[in-house]
Parts: structure tokens; sequence; C-alpha cells
């Protein structure tokens, strides 16, 4: 019986990861998820998992924690947490990101190190230690990764980001077969119309899969209050969600909708010291 369900958890979650690429694997977080996942030109805490360069500007130690329920089943629910250490001039940050309960779980833990190499040039560079736990098996089965990520201050208004992850192959193998982590290479832009209201956009592209454009808006109420709308595809997916900030204290929220998957509403939130 426990065979026959981990297989069906694994079943699901490799349809949902094909058929659904616009959902991001490991979650950049509510704000980005709101956004379209467009996350490589964002600079927030949330940076660890879209593009650690981000995290160059980060002046305060920082908290934080997401939840996702992907397509509102129970067994491929993830979560994440960040711990965020600015050292003088330098940024270091660690990460963890689950998927899946007892009978699949995969995991992945970072380290990652940041800072700007002049004011308009941020650099961002992470390892990675990935970890797969089947049931059936019996055991976890763990290798290695490393992402790069570079954010470019054009001008005041305008950002430039790009990142690399797992720029070569990676994959584990198990009785079941092989699992490939996925190589992707991102590069887009935010632009701000003023202080309260930005555009992002982004284009991706992983080797297995064609092109992925994703969009998004943001506009602030009275600096405390964020909605936010995004689209990606194809598949298409949309996106929405507002943000609070209080002090120190912030929480994002965002559900985006797989036209063939459904619903997948995520939280987040994270403490600046």
């Amino acid at each position: 019986m426990k065979l026959l369900t981990a297989s069906s958890i694994i079943v699901i979650f490799i349809l949902a990861v094909s058929d659904s690429v616009a959902q991001e694997f490991c979650l950049p977080g509510s704000r980005a998820q709101a956004l379209g996942g467009a996350s490589v030109s964002l600079a927030d805490s949330w940076s660890v998992f879209g593009n650690q360069a981000g995290l160059a500007t980060t002046r305060r130690l920082t908290i934080g924690g997401t939840f996702q329920s992907r397509f509102l089943i129970k067994e491929l629910s993830s979560g994440s947490g960040i711990f965020i250490l600015p050292v003088q001039s330098s940024v270091f940050a660690f990460s963890v990101y689950q998927f899946g309960k007892t009978t699949f779980r995969h995991e992945k833990f970072g380290f990652t190190f940041a800072r700007s190499l002049n004011p308009r040039l941020h650099f961002g560079l992470q390892f990675n230690y990935y970890r797969i736990f089947m049931a059936e098996e019996n055991q976890a089965i763990g290798t290695y990764g490393a992402e790069l990520g570079f954010q470019y201050q054009l001008t005041n208004r305008l950002l430039l980001g790009f990142h690399s992850l797992n720029p070569y192959k990676i994959s584990i193998k198990t009785f079941s077969g092989e699992y490939a982590y996925p190589s992707r290479y991102n590069i887009g832009a935010h632009y701000r119309f003023s202080g309260l209201f930005g555009f992002v956009t982004e284009v991706e592209k992983e080797f297995s899969y064609p092109l992925l454009i994703k969009t998004g808006l943001e506009y602030a109420i009275g600096e405390k209050l964020f909605i936010r709308t995004g689209i990606s595809g194809k598949p298409y997916q949309l996106s929405a969600g507002m943000g609070f900030a209080v002090s120190g204290f912030k929480i994002d929220m965002a559900v985006a909708y797989n036209q063939y998957l459904g619903n997948s509403p995520s939280v987040s939130f994270q403490y600046q010291f």
C-alpha cells in the first residue's frame, strides 16, 4: 500500500512539473509568485530562491518562511525557510526547501554569498545540496548543484537581472530511474514607473522546455499595502496577490492559477531585525 501511495505521488509530481513549467520548483516567495513567477530582477529576501544577487543590498538580519499548497493537493505541498546575515559589505544566507510528505520528499539546502561589486553591479553565488527520499527505497539520496546571478542598476528606474541554475547537468539515480535536475537560465528587468508602481518581465530557458515569458505588475498603497498580478506561459498561468508591511515584519500572499491543474495558493513572511 505504501509503495502504491509513493508511486502515485511521484507520478503526480512529474506530471505537475512537466505540465506546469511556469510553477517554480523551489519557491521564490509569494511576492514573485503573484508576479507570474518573475524573480530574476527582484531585490528582496526571497532572492535566495530567485536571483541571489538581489541579496547584495540587504543590511539587516532577516528570517522568513513560505508555504504553498500546490494545486490544493496535500501531498504536493511545499515549504521553505531563510536566514540572511549581512557581514560588513558581504551578505551570507542559509536556506532550506522541502517538497512532499513522508512517502516522497524532496529537499534543497543552500548556502549563499552575495555582495556589490560596485554601486550598480551586484553578484550572488549559491551552493546547493539536493536530497530525495522515497519510502519504497527506504533511503535518502543526494547530489550537489550551484547557482550564479547578477543584477545591474542601469538607471534609477531600470534594474536588469541574470541568473543561471545548475549550468552543468546533475541528476540522482534511484531504483525507480534517474531524476535530472533542471539547468535553467533567466534574464529580465524591473522597471519602476514611479516610487509606487513597478513592472517586471522575464524570459526563462530550460534545456528541456520551450522559452517561457513571465510578466507582472506591482502597486504600493501607502508604502504598506502592495497589490500584485502576473501572467506567464505557455502553458498559461495567471496569478495575483497582496502584501502587508509593518515595521520590520512583512507578509505576502498569492494565488497562481494553472490552466490545466488549477489553483496554488501560497503565503510567505519575513522579519528584519
